[in-house]
This record gives structure tokens, C-alpha cells and sequence, in this order.
């Protein structure tokens, strides 16, 4: 190869570096706490289902039901490694499930916007989710999701705590 284009070609991969890096949120990697607040609309059972439940069972059904959809909120400590930050971090603290794939929409150093969908064995979800990071220390997002079983709205809040990981909830 042309030494000139050799040259030429690491200059331009040199130069990508910083774009590539831009990508991750800028926030400091260590133990995180997140507290994520869900709420759960339109769940339902299909009608068929319902038929074959006695009416004592389907009023407590219906009640259970009624009962999910009250905003949920949840605490948690987790570590957040530079790895986390490229690959997209604090996903799993909105999404739990493992059999999500996702797809960067944008990305800055303090701004991330991903679409993702889901799959199960009793189906599939779809959404998008947003995550800023006004500072390094400081992080908010917000998930919206909708599948066939109801939607859900996640609202994401999360501070960094310490460079040390210990005390991270075991996932």
C-alpha cells in the first residue's frame, strides 16, 4: 500500500476516535444508584381467558389487575463500568428482561436516545428509551414501552455514589 495512504488512513481513524468516544455518556464509572418509577397501563386478559375463570377468581383477577397499574418505584446499586458506558449504560436498570435488542437513535456525550424490542414466550414489547447525564454525577431517562399486555412508562433518576463498586446489588 502507497505509504501516503497508509498515512491517510490512520489520520482518518485517529480523527474518528473522539466521535467514537462522544458516543458513550460522559458520567463517572462506579457504583450508581438508580431509582426507576414504572407505570403500567392497559393490562388486560383476552376475553376468551376471562370466560374460562369462575366469576369469585375473575373479580380478584380484575382487582390484581387494577392494582399493577399504580406507579412502582425501586431502588437499586449497581456498578457502571466504561464498558457499561459504550455499550449504553443504565439499559438494564429499565429493562431487565435479556432478550432485548436495541438501536442507538442518537448519541452524545450527555444525551442518548435508543428504540428497542423485546421477545418472550408470551410475546413482545417495543419502545424507546432516553437517557441524559446533566453532569458527570448525575443521570435521568425515560422508557416508554408498549406490547400486547400493556404499556409501561419508566421514569429513570440516578446519581453516582463512589468510584468503589462495593455495596452494587448483585444482578
Amino acid at each position: 500500500m502507497n505509504p501516503r495512504l497508509r498515512m491517510f488512513g490512520l489520520s482518518a481513524a485517529l480523527g474518528a476516535l473522539p466521535v467514537l468516544a462522544a458516543d458513550a455518556l460522559q458520567v463517572k464509572t462506579g457504583l450508581w444508584e438508580t431509582t426507576a418509577t414504572s407505570t403500567i397501563t392497559g393490562m388486560s386478559l383476552p376475553a376468551e381467558q376471562l370466560a374460562k375463570i369462575p366469576p369469585a377468581q375473575r373479580a380478584q383477577m380484575e382487582q390484581m389487575l387494577k392494582q399493577q397499574t399504580a406507579p412502582r418505584t425501586s431502588t437499586d446499586r449497581s456498578c457502571i463500568t466504561q464498558k457499561d458506558l459504550q455499550d449504553g449504560a443504565f439499559r438494564r436498570q429499565a429493562t431487565q428482561d435479556g432478550n432485548c435488542t436495541y438501536k442507538l437513535v442518537m448519541a452524545t456525550a450527555r444525551h442518548q436516545e435508543w428504540a428497542f424490542q423485546c421477545s418472550n414466550e408470551v410475546g413482545g414489547a417495543t419502545g424507546t428509551m432516553t437517557v441524559d447525564a446533566p453532569d458527570s454525577t448525575h443521570m435521568r431517562g425515560q422508557l416508554q414501552m408498549k406490547s400486547s399486555r400493556g404499556n409501561a412508562s419508566i421514569a429513570l433518576a440516578g446519581q453516582w455514589i463512589s468510584a468503589s463498586c462495593a455495596g452494587a446489588d448483585k444482578n
